[in-house]
């Protein structure tokens, strides 16, 4: 019973264990319970679909790791997709139009990572912020119509080209979650991040300067963002107000379903990916199922409330399973105490 109790322990200690678990429940409900659902080209369409949630997802991860939170990148996607097509539209070389949406997304993640910084602001409100001016930029840039139709194959090729039997945006996607995911927790940088986000005294002891680490966790956050909003601009060939609202909100449910901590300093990139995975297994079980789509944002909800209870759950479970070393008692303390004479 001993070795059981601490196998479980052991096991349910592992980072990811309760998503792959939940993740792989689902995935079999949805395979017996829907017979669509696990038709090949229906989930190389869906995850084709929803790559931009698992880039963003990926970036998101990285900031909160660090201690922070960027609400932005729902709006900053969608403004990226816009200044990209638009290059696109107007002429521009494939390269030049990845890098004006890149470039939207990384100028964002420098604004919210000085002012976030040097400022010491909240970074709740400040990304807050910067989501409704990214919102509204976009506005601007469509003046309220749909921009359509740029005529650059290459630029559209970006995700439409096939490799190995995936879309290039898929390969894009798999390549940006493992690069993350190497950094985190291969590099001196990815230590520093996980430093960064345990607080500012563990840091310092640490050698790290917090505020330098936040900002680039914002740049790449912000970059991805943008990248992200190249894919679905080149997928979908159009971009209209409004575009991508409401990303920001799966990205934190993914992040937290995949183990990444709120309060910063815990979780891994592949687990935030697998909770991404998770949501969007879900979104396409429900559509196939014939459920209202605006279920979905109450499940989201759901699930951040979830994720944040049932990791904590699992973490004290797991603790209350280590079983303690037994005391040594001293050899002396175990005689019998024995009386002295007068």
């Amino acid at each position: 019973m001993t070795k059981f109790r601490t196998g479980a322990a052991r096991f349910l200690g592992i980072e990811g264990v309760p998503i792959l678990l939940a993740f792989t429940a689902i995935t079999v409900y949805f395979v017996l319970g829907v017979p669509s659902f696990a038709d090949a080209d229906s989930v190389k369409y869906y995850l084709n679909e929803e790559v931009p949630i698992f880039i963003i997802t990926a970036g998101l991860a990285l900031v909160i790791i660090a201690g922070g939170i960027d609400l932005s990148v729902g709006s900053v996607l969608g403004l990226s997709a816009g200044t990209s097509l638009w290059a696109s539209m107007h002429g521009f070389n494939p390269v030049v139009s990845v890098l004006v949406g890149v470039g939207t997304g990384l100028a964002f993640g420098l604004v919210n990572g000085l002012v976030i910084v040097k400022f010491r602001l909240n970074d709740f409100i400040v990304t807050l912020g910067t989501l409704n001016v990214g919102a509204g930029l976009l506005v601007v840039l469509t003046d309220h119509i749909q921009l359509v139709g740029t005529q650059d194959s290459k630029f559209l090729a970006i995700t439409g080209t096939s490799v190995l039997g995936l879309t290039s945006a898929m390969v894009l996607a798999i390549v940006v979650i493992a690069v993350l995911h190497l950094v985190l927790v291969k590099s001196a940088f990815g230590r520093k991040i996980r430093a960064t986000g345990m607080g500012n005294a563990p840091a310092l002891v640490a050698g790290v300067d917090v505020g330098r680490l936040k900002l680039y966790a914002y740049l790449v956050s912000g970059a991805l963002a943008g990248f992200a909003g190249v894919l679905l601009a080149s997928r979908l060939n159009s971009v209209q107000p409004g575009m991508a609202g409401g990303y920001e909100l799966v990205a934190v449910a993914a992040a937290v379903l995949g183990g990444v901590s709120l309060a910063g300093g815990r979780g891994g990139i592949w687990q935030a990916a697998l909770g991404a995975l998770l949501l969007v297994t879900l979104k396409q079980g429900f559509r196939l199922m014939g459920i209202d789509p605006l279920i979905f944002s109450i499940i989201t909800g759901v699930c951040i409330l979830v994720g944040v209870v049932v990791d904590r759950s699992v973490r004290r479970f797991a603790l209350t399973l280590r079983t303690p070393e037994p005391l040594q008692t001293p050899a002396n303390e175990l005689q019998p105490a024995t009386s002295e004479g007068p």
